[in-house]
């Protein structure tokens, strides 16, 4: 296969086996024989830290919690149900036994829980509502598991245009949330999926501006692709996270930027949207969901609650997604991230396309405000149900008119 542009080819990476998926894992970093709160809180007074990472402990507990692990001969009756709510665990967890354990916590009704579409999904997809019809492309990280039960009957076409895309578990959560057959938003969705970032480094620039000129070719060819996933900021080749003027930020930011624009703009003037972070976040944010209470709460990175409150919240903590490297398995996400919710409202967009099909994105903005309220916590959630009783109410009075 010819290299594209500068991007180098190196080898597609291998498919990951489960057991070589949990040595990885579990070779992050150690956990206690005895896990009690105060160390759950505070996992780097272990004082270790990766080799040759400038990560802690506590980052790849927060990501990866008790995922893969056997607990088997350890000590957790020291946590409440509480606090197992902001661990990350998988089917693969092996739990120590009952005595051993917080009281009244249950793995499985929480997976179970985990695994239902938010937000009314599930109403809308009992009335036909399923964006059957509706052809999405998604950019994400190589994909392993299309066979997993969660994917087994989607209609997913995957494309990679560099046979060097390394397989990732990130994949895997965009999915779930976009179309899993389960927990996805829209299940019926065609998806064309773009394996890409992983193995291109600083070239993850152009390798995104080809697949996106890619997807321009195609919709020009008479595809009618609708809207693109991107659950990333639209450039991702240079490190920001150094300049700490926001004026300088924005105005490096704009220049890489720059050569994407055009492409977008020549798709929205073909009727498909792009969705990116920076799209997602001028009107949208995520939230957290108790599985024991089902309760919500502001994600816990929101330090303006004023600008927090202005957001429309998806529910993508407190959720599951299929665990990577297994064919049934599932993982439960405690904290909610811009990832997982991004494939959401792009599914509820698809949703809203099937309903009706020339609404643009900023129409399906403006309708989600319109049925969005401020509940009791703080986060501003959005009645779905409602939204889409008035798009179909329009439709037919559009069609007595």
């Amino acid at each position: 296969m010819k290299k594209i542009g500068r991007v180098k080819k190196i080898g597609r990476v291998k498919n990951w086996t489960q057991e070589e998926y949990s040595k990885f894992i579990c070779g992050l970093f150690e956990l206690p024989e005895v896990i009690t709160k105060e160390w759950i809180e505070n996992p780097d007074n272990t004082d270790r830290w990766q080799e040759g990472e400038n990560r802690s402990v506590a980052n790849f507990f927060k990501h990866f919690g008790f995922c893969n692990r056997d607990l088997s001969k350890s000590d957790l009756s020291g946590l409440s149900c509480e606090d197992m709510m902001k661990i990350p665990f998988n089917s693969s967890t092996i739990f120590p036994p009952k005595d051993k354990m917080p009281k009244g916590f249950d793995s499985e009704r929480v997976l179970a829980f985990g695994k239902q579409p938010m937000m009314g999904v599930k109403k809308l997809h009992e009335r036909g509502i399923t964006g059957e019809g509706v052809v999405v492309a998604v950019i994400d990280f190589g994909l392993q598991d299309k066979n997993h039960v969660e994917f087994d009957g989607a209609n997913i076409e995957v494309v990679d245009l560099f046979g060097d895309t390394g397989t990732h578990f990130h994949s895997d959560g965009v999915l779930s949330n976009l179309c899993g057959q389960n927990i996805g938003v829209a299940p019926k969705a065609k998806v064309i999926y773009y394996d890409t970032y992983m193995s291109h480094g600083k070239h993850v620039d152009k390798a995104q501006l080809k697949i996106l000129k890619d997807i321009l070719r195609r919709v020009k060819s008479g595809e009618k692709i609708r809207v693109v996933n991107i659950s990333a900021p639209i450039t991702r080749g240079e490190d920001l996270s150094k300049i700490v003027d926001n004026a300088k930020w924005q105005e490096r930011y704009d220049q890489l930027k720059g050569p994407f624009m055009p492409i977008i703009d020549q798709l929205k003037q073909l009727g498909c949207e792009v969705v990116t972070s920076d799209v997602f976040g001028r009107d949208f944010a995520c939230c957290d969901i108790d599985p024991l209470t089902k309760r919500l709460s502001k994600a816990d990175w929101v330090t303006n609650e004023e600008y927090y409150q202005s957001k429309m919240s998806v529910v993508s903590g407190g959720k599951a997604i299929a665990e990577f490297a297994s064919k049934d398995g599932y993982k439960f996400e405690p904290r909610g991230c811009f990832s997982w919710s991004i494939p959401q409202v792009v599914g509820m967009y698809a949703l809203a396309l099937q309903v009706r099909s020339n609404l643009t994105w900023d129409d399906f903005v403006e309708k989600c405000r319109e049925s969005s309220s401020l509940d009791q916590s703080g986060v501003r959630t959005i009645d779905f149900e409602e939204m889409f009783f008035k798009l179909q109410k329009k439709n037919r009075e559009n069609e007595i008119s």
